[in-house]
């Protein structure tokens, strides 16, 4: 591929991370645009200088002379250069197909299709399983959706046919005393608990132990993730998909897992095993089932109430239930749109609720997983 066009995929904010994440120094200079030096100090030190927006006339050549520099400095293609700057803005998760599914560099549109769906769902899966603990889940909940909604669909690559997700991490910012952020944001959490789940699931294919990835779902893949996974390796003309994580510089690399962590799952070894793992998943906690009663104390949601019935996901109210067992606590419950706007009503009106699922005890504030059968009394 010729140089401008892959310049033209450089977003220029993408480059001013990528710089100060590898130690370039920043200056704004008096005519409006900055400078960038490396090693900062030094006589012999190498400089980029780069426009302070993208409105700029000239920032395609100021962006074609930064990448031929890095090229000379970093000792890499273009290609690689490029790939790297986009990489700090985003978590890459690649799926290759085998030979066997490519035919003259294409492959049926459905796999396609389920595959980045499958795809997309295992992240969705993982980002849930950040926000609550249990091994499986009935609704999605809605900050994991809107992060699956925004990621994006990147490029496909030859060879062994693949797939491209960008999973959007924001910029590493310290904090007013200096210190870097020291919680990584939901994005770069799901992937890194999809990367490891993915390495958990390999090992017990290799092994033929599934317990291994029950055992694990608090660190990996959870039931949903798990399903979306078989379905992926059981699309028709697959077979075989093999993953590469690649985590964005900016945020550091997961200790466990390494810059570029890869797993290869066969459908001919690993879809009893992740069939029975998922089936073990899906087994309901009976002794943690309850139906709570009471009143609705706090009602929480990011979505206009108006506009409830034409999104997915959940909504968050606090329930106040008092029996002997615990005596009075406030019980969590994430609800879909209908049953939230039910709890509005009935929160208006001084009506308690009833609502059956599997209670998880932690800390000052209980939750209701998998809730059903929310009823306005």
């Amino acid at each position: 591929m010729s140089l401008p066009p892959l310049i033209e995929q450089i977003p220029l904010g993408s480059l001013k991370r990528y710089l100060g994440a590898l130690g370039w120094r920043r200056r704004a200079l008096p005519s409006g645009v900055e400078l960038f030096s490396y090693p900062a100090g030094h006589d012999d030190q190498i400089e980029i200088v780069l426009p302070e927006t993208s409105r700029s006339k000239d920032v395609l050549d100021r962006l074609q002379a930064a990448v031929a520099t890095l090229m000379v400095f970093e000792r890499r293609t273009v290609e690689q250069v490029v790939a790297a700057i986009r990489a700090i803005s985003y978590d890459l998760v690649r799926s290759k197909l085998p030979d066997t599914s490519v035919r003259h560099d294409t492959v049926r549109l459905d796999t396609a299709g389920d595959v980045i769906r499958s795809l997309t769902r295992m992240l969705a899966a993982s980002a849930h399983a950040e926000l609550h603990e249990g091994p499986y889940f009935v609704r999605l909940d809605t900050t994991a959706q809107r992060y699956a909604d925004e990621c994006r669909f990147g490029h496909t690559f030859r060879g062994s046919f693949g797939f491209t997700i960008e999973s959007p991490v924001g910029p590493n910012s310290p904090e007013i005393d200096g210190s870097p952020t020291p919680v990584p944001p939901l994005s770069r959490r799901a992937v890194s608990r999809l990367a490891r789940g993915l390495r958990i699931v390999e090992g017990a294919i290799d092994r033929e132990q599934p317990g291994e990835i029950v055992g694990s779902y608090q660190i990996g893949l959870n039931a949903n993730a798990v399903e979306e996974l078989l379905n992926m390796v059981e699309a028709p003309q697959v077979g075989e998909v093999n993953f590469e994580i690649v985590f964005s510089p900016e945020w550091g690399i997961p200790p466990d897992l390494g810059p570029a962590p890869d797993v290869a799952i066969r459908q001919a070894r690993g879809v009893d095993i992740l069939r029975e793992a998922a089936k073990r998943l899906r087994i309901v906690h009976y002794e943690r089932q309850r139906t709570i009663v009471g009143y609705v104390r706090t009602l929480h949601s990011l979505e206009n109430p108006s506009d409830l019935l034409t999104i997915s996901g959940t909504q968050d109210v606090i329930v106040e239930w008092e029996t002997e067992e615990f005596g009075r606590r406030n019980i969590r419950v994430a609800l879909g749109p209908e049953e939230y706007l039910r709890a509005i009503e009935a929160h208006g009106s001084g009506r308690q609720v009833s609502v059956f699922g599997e209670l998880v005890q932690g800390g000052r504030q209980w939750r209701l997983e998998n809730p059903v059968d929310f009823v306005v009394l």
